[in-house]
């Protein structure tokens, strides 16, 4: 089954960019393992400094391999000090969605 989370980063002002790089980087990797179905990144219309990461995998396993991941174990290290606080992670439940297949 399916598992899609959605993660919210607030960056400190003055490293806006430096998560945005750091994201991509994050972003590249993570597409590239295995059981991803998606993972991409916006930027809050309202408030730029804020970035929301869209993700999906094919199973509950391929969530937990992501987290134990290099790349991301590399990105959070990295960017820790970068964010106003921890990321925002809400791993969803389905109610009504629409599938384009």
């Amino acid at each position: 089954m399916t598992v899609e989370v959605i993660a919210t980063l607030e960056a400190r002002p003055e490293r806006e960019t430096d998560v945005e790089a750091a994201l991509c980087v994050l972003l590249t990797h993570t597409r590239q393992e295995p059981g991803i179905r998606r993972y991409d990144l916006y930027r809050d219309s309202t408030r730029p400094a804020t970035f929301h990461l869209i993700e999906a995998y094919a199973d509950e396993a391929a969530l937990e391999a992501h987290r134990e991941s290099a790349h991301y174990l590399r990105f959070r290290e990295q960017a820790g000090d970068w964010l106003m606080a921890a990321p925002m992670v809400a791993v969803l439940d389905p109610v009504a969605v629409a599938r384009d297949e």
